[in-house]
């Protein structure tokens, strides 16, 4: 039956997880069918010095704008 993977930065609450689960799980339930003790959610979360985008790494002070760079920056 289903598995969903959700990847992450480690700063969500038990609270939000939970949420989360609950969420996903009821959507793939409502869209495809699968009965509900089927669904199976586990959320990986990644520090962000173990994380890039666009070249840069998470733990980058200016990572949310240089990561949405479509061209590499000049050196």
């Amino acid at each position: 039956m289903p598995i969903l993977s959700m990847t992450t930065w480690p700063n969500q609450t038990d609270e939000k997880c939970q949420e989360l689960i609950e969420e996903l799980t009821a959507t793939v339930h409502r869209v495809i069918g699968a009965p509900m003790d089927k669904i199976t959610v586990y959320i990986q979360e990644i520090p962000q010095n173990r994380w890039g985008e666009g070249g840069v790494m998470g733990t980058d002070p200016e990572f949310a704008a240089l990561s949405r760079r479509t061209v590499p920056a000049k050196v």
